[in-house]
């Protein structure tokens, strides 16, 4: 059977719920013992239908009005009851992070966003023939793949990092649900820095369509199971990421920097020297206890241009990679003789290390020779 024909196949055996009786006839269907949900009312149903799936009282509630109240009559489209039902809890969720955010953003009258834009600026191609043949030896004798342990410990860190920071695609969620009309929307761009800044006035009601799908379609119930985690980080942690000043007018303004705010492709490097244990992230400097870029002038190491393609010698300047923090710190503890200057160093991260960071990997090895460096990873840079 080929894979086309497993997709239709299973589009076939979706079911599609749109009323109580189209909802105990597909729970009979898959051998739950319903009696009947006819004639009940709001209580007997929560009853009922909580007696046989494990879900909360107000999803049932949820189920119940929506489906024998609601005049749109919503047809929605499932794998099977559970998946049904997981719609249905996701739902309630999304509705209640939804006003617990919106009470946060109402409390401003403007929102001004600021983000970094380096692919505006055009980018030479730089020479980088100097650094081929250094960035080659590092991933043809040093690297390797990193062990069950070693993931355990990347998942533990991003796993906690996803309850304490925001990601740049969290604000990108924000700016829609608050952006009725992207045409009354203004925006400044300074070629210096690089930064943009958009003007958002903050209207009475979040954007009701910031979600394209319709409801009732699978897409829906992907696209709302995916915003859920980017809503409960954004009323837990966007405080740390505001700054509330007022305008001329006496209007109450909130700045948010997305650029402070951690990319979705987030690099979590780890380093094990000699025991001690560095750990950094690609990209952000706010994350506690993990190692941070250094002033430009303080560091030892060069780093270069690379774009998203993984091409050497034009892009961005990958300055604040996170194998590149590592590697300055482990330097500058060595040179203040915390370090001792040799010994196994083991570093590991999910994603392999692009060019720049296999050249500062080979600039650390010519510093330190008594130093033993293995590069382990998961995937293969651009996988």
């Amino acid at each position: 059977m080929t894979q086309t024909e497993i997709k239709i196949g299973r589009k076939k055996l979706r079911i599609n719920i749109k009323t109580i009786d189209e909802l105990e006839k597909a729970m009979k269907n898959e051998g739950y013992n319903v009696a009947s949900f006819e004639n009940l009312n709001v209580e007997e149903f929560k009853s009922e239908i909580c007696n046989l799936v494990n879900i909360k009282p107000n999803v049932a509630e949820h189920i119940y009005f929506n489906m024998s109240q609601c005049e749109r009559e919503i047809s929605y489209r499932s794998n099977n009851i559970q998946d049904f039902l997981d719609y249905m809890e996701k739902i309630t969720e999304i509705k209640e992070y939804e006003k617990i955010l919106w009470k946060k953003i109402r409390k401003v009258d403007k929102i001004h966003i600021d983000r970094i834009e380096y692919d505006r600026k055009p980018s030479i191609q730089e020479d980088v023939e100097h650094m081929i043949n250094a960035i080659k030896n590092v991933k043809n004798t040093m690297c390797g793949k990193i062990d069950e342990y070693e993931k355990l410990r990347l998942y533990e860190l991003e796993t906690g990092i996803d309850e304490n920071y925001i990601y740049a695609k969290d604000i990108e969620l924000l700016k829609k649900m608050i952006i009725k009309d992207k045409g009354k929307v203004k925006n400044t761009y300074d070629e210096f820095t690089c930064n943009k800044r958009i003007y958002i006035d903050i209207p009475e009601n979040m954007n009701s369509s910031y979600i394209k799908p319709l409801e009732g379609s699978i897409e829906y119930h992907e696209h709302i199971s995916r915003n859920i985690p980017r809503i409960k980080r954004l009323i837990k942690n966007l405080d740390k990421y505001m700054k509330i000043t007022s305008d001329e007018e006496g209007n109450k303004v909130c700045e948010i920097n997305q650029s402070k705010a951690l990319q979705d492709s987030i690099n979590i490097a780890v380093a094990v020297y000699n025991q001690k244990e560095f750990k950094a992230v690609s990209g952000s400097d706010e994350v506690d206890d993990y190692c941070v870029a250094m002033e430009k002038e303080e560091t030892v190491f060069e780093s270069c241009r690379v774009n998203r393609l993984g091409k050497i010698g034009i892009g961005y300047n990958r300055f604040y990679d996170s194998e590149k923090k590592i590697l300055e710190e482990i330097h500058k503890q060595i040179e203040e003789k915390k370090l001792d200057d040799s010994g196994n160093l083991v570093m590991y991260s999910r994603w392999e290390p692009c060019p720049s960071c296999y050249y500062v990997i080979s600039q650390f090895c010519s510093a330190h020779p008594q130093i033993e460096v293995s590069v382990k990873f998961d995937k293969s840079y651009g996988e």
